[in-house]
Order: C-alpha cells, then sequence, then structure tokens
C-alpha cells in the first residue's frame, strides 16, 4: 500500500475513534444527568448535543448592508491630489481587513 494511502487511512482511523469516543463521552454523561430517561430519549440529547458541541446548528450568519459597506470604505479610503490634478484612490487594505474581519468574527 502506497505511503499516502496509508497516512490517509491512519487519520481516517484516528477521526473515527475520536467521534466515537465523544458519543460514548456524551452518552455517559447523559446516564448520569438524565438517569430516569430511556435509550431513545438519550440517543436524541446525544445527538442534539454533538451538533451543537460540532457548530453545525448555527442557522445565522452575519450579513453587511451597503450603508455599512459605504461607512468602513470611507473610513479607511482617501482621495489623494496628485501634480496632474487627478485623485487616485488610496485604500487603506490592512486597516479595511481588519475591520471586515471583526465584523464577521464569531462571538
Amino acid at each position: 500500500m502506497p505511503e499516502a494511502m496509508s497516512t490517509h487511512r491512519d487519520e481516517a482511523d484516528a477521526t473515527s475513534e475520536h467521534a466515537q469516543r465523544r458519543v460514548m463521552a456524551v452518552l455517559a454523561c447523559l446516564k448520569v444527568l438524565c438517569p430516569s430517561a430511556d435509550p431513545r430519549t438519550r440517543r436524541a440529547l446525544a445527538s442534539k448535543i454533538l451538533t451543537l458541541a460540532g457548530g453545525k446548528d448555527r442557522l445565522t450568519s452575519k450579513k453587511i448592508t451597503p450603508a455599512a459597506v459605504y461607512e468602513i470604505f470611507t473610513r479607511h479610503s482617501q482621495c489623494v491630489l496628485n501634480q496632474t490634478g487627478r485623485c487616485p484612490l488610496l485604500v487603506f487594505s490592512q486597516q479595511f481587513c481588519e475591520e471586515l474581519n471583526s465584523l464577521f468574527q464569531e462571538d
């Protein structure tokens, strides 16, 4: 078996083992936290907990409005009058990126 294939299989096995441990840990916790719950209820709760832990339940996404884009853009750009009377646009891309990234950063 080629080395790359072996490495990929090892990574897949490790991921599978990690996932199994997470499931077992959640089920063990639910046995303690909800001792009277039937197995079906525990499985449903475990599924919800694992979904929350994985972050796959996030249905909301941040959207930026045209007014906000304009505001951010005007804060991080300026017109620089040159010797020919033209006004090339200067954009401070580093600061512009930092503000956009902070806007969309996870809370």
